[in-house]
């Protein structure tokens, strides 16, 4: 199986089926984060991104069945031995793993549509220096003006949206008390700006998004277990019982979560990451929008000023897709060959 192709010319494809991907992944993280954010009501935060990722991780073991995906998983192996990869390469699974910690704490408080424009806002700026560090698998990329733009109207949107009040005692968070989620989410968004370069050079090896996925899961369920364990050596985590009115979708924010992270492996291995993040904004918002409005207490945020926050994210990233272009001279291709 050959493994040294330049990832110049996967970026080079037509880009329709990875552009499709990125939308189908920006359909379903906003769908999780609903999910992560129930469950967490019931057990709390922490143990709630550790079941949604753990959860992933054993599905995808079970499909390690597969010889082809075994065969993937061990030359991302082989690629760690020999140096191919470097192993900061293949901690991707960290920065999703703080970013459903994110959803889990932050949902409940902010809404979806708050939750989401933090992401945008975050993961604009990150991947702007993702692309110019040339993490990916792909070339990389200058701040040209065009880039730069999109990603600051991002981070007005999210301004915006973000210093929004809702009305009413509904239960969510409202101006200076949405401050501090908002802010832990954008950082976890810029996280992942870094996740989806990285599964994108491990992708450049195993040629299987799915295999990527796994090793993704396997870096962020041990992330979690950790943290979990130091939290609850403090006596900080209590551990609450799962009442019975849990509906049964509450526990499927693992398996969203692999197909968020295989689809988006695969499309950054085709497009920068800068426009991965924004395409992903359009189907984020509008799945987004669409279910705190079924929310009797998010519903309350989705005033003037966050749908304004919204289209600003929105315009940011058509401005981003269309603003496409492959630079003619490019560094080294993939940072695993460096």
């Amino acid at each position: 199986m050959p493994t040294d192709e330049p990832a110049a010319a996967a970026v080079a494809a037509p880009a329709v089926l990875p552009l499709v991907a990125a939308g189908v992944c920006g359909a379903v993280l906003p769908v999780q984060s609903r999910v992560n954010g129930v469950l967490s009501q019931q057990v709390g935060s922490l143990p709630a991104a550790t079941i949604s990722f753990g959860s992933g991780l054993v599905v995808l073991t079970l499909l390690l069945a597969s010889p082809a995906l075994r065969r993937s998983v061990a030359a991302v192996w082989t690629a760690l031995r020999t140096r191919r990869l470097r192993w900061w390469q293949v901690l991707g699974g960290v920065g999703g793993a703080l970013l459903v910690a994110s959803q889990t704490y932050a949902v409940p408080l902010v809404g979806v549509t708050a939750f989401l424009v933090a992401v945008i806002g975050g993961q604009s700026v990150s991947a702007l220096l993702v692309d110019r560090a040339g993490l990916g698998p792909g070339p990389v990329q200058r701040l040209r003006p065009g880039r730069v733009l999109a990603a600051g109207l991002a981070v007005l949107g999210v301004a915006v949206a973000a210093t929004a009040r809702g009305g009413g005692d509904t239960g969510v968070a409202t101006g200076v008390a949405l401050v501090l989620p908002v802010l832990v989410v954008v950082a976890a968004g810029g996280l992942t700006s870094v996740q989806q370069a990285l599964n994108g050079v491990v992708t450049t090896v195993s040629r299987a998004p799915v295999a990527t996925a796994w090793v993704n899961f396997l870096t962020g369920t041990v992330t979690l277990v950790v943290i979990g364990a130091v939290v609850s050596g403090t006596g900080e985590l209590p551990l609450r019982p799962v009442g019975p009115d849990l509906p049964w979708w509450a526990w499927t924010g693992g398996t969203m979560g692999i197909v968020f992270i295989a689809l988006a492996a695969y499309a950054v291995t085709h497009l920068p990451v800068l426009v991965f993040a924004l395409v992903t904004v359009t189907t984020q918002l509008a799945v987004g929008v669409g279910l705190d409005s079924l929310d009797p207490a998010s519903r309350a945020l989705l005033g003037p000023q966050v749908l304004v926050g919204v289209l600003l994210a929105l315009v940011a990233s058509v401005w981003a897709a269309l603003a496409r272009r492959h630079p003619r001279a490019a560094a080294p291709a993939a940072a695993g060959h460096r």
